[in-house]
């Protein structure tokens, strides 16, 4: 490489495998017993709201009643399954919005007829479904582990600078509340 050069991605091709962050994972079927367990009183619940509900948004809106959040979330995660697949997953997470979800998105719900149809040849506990679900259980666990190692080597190899930011989960700093006359201070 020549001085003053920056360098590029294509400079550490050669020892790709060597910026790369390895993280262990779980192994499947080894996961399988275990997300059937935490999953089997989702899809039992779902079952009942499924067959109680006359229409596909009235299946939405019960769940977006449900008092627990846990199991509201996963709820909506098998309802993206059986009925809307393009539903963002960003707005479940709002409970207030059912109604406006319904109205932007309700037409292209998957009938209720179809989805119970569905459902009905499935198995309880679904392991198919119950080894979906168990991708989202740990996610971003990771990342946060990660993260929280980083700070904790950047302090103890530079204990004089400070370092700010959310450890593990929390809201970035936006930079304009650090850097006066940053260009887009919302980010």
């Amino acid at each position: 490489m020549s001085a003053g050069r920056r360098n590029s991605f294509a400079d550490y091709k050669a020892d790709g495998q060597n910026w790369i962050t390895l993280t262990a994972g779980e192994y499947y079927p080894d996961i399988l017993q275990e997300a059937c367990e935490l999953y089997e009183p989702v899809l039992v619940m779902f079952g009942q709201l499924l067959r109680t509900s006359e229409s596909s948004v009235r299946l939405f809106i019960q769940i977006s009643e449900v008092p627990s959040t846990w199991m509201r979330v996963q709820l909506f995660r098998v309802f993206r399954k059986y009925v809307s697949p393009e539903l963002p997953v960003e707005m479940l997470r709002r409970k207030k919005k059912a109604t406006e979800i319904c109205n932007q998105f309700g037409v292209r719900f998957r009938s209720v007829q179809e989805v119970q149809a569905a459902y009905m040849t499935r198995p309880i506990p679904d392991e198919a479904l119950s080894a979906l679900l168990w991708e989202y259980k740990s996610r971003g666990k990771k990342g946060y582990d990660l993260t929280e190692r980083f700070f904790s080597l950047f302090r103890l190899h530079f204990p004089y600078l400070a370092i700010r930011g959310p450890e593990r989960a929390g809201k970035d700093i936006l930079m304009g509340n650090v850097f006066a006359n940053y260009p887009n201070p919302k980010r």
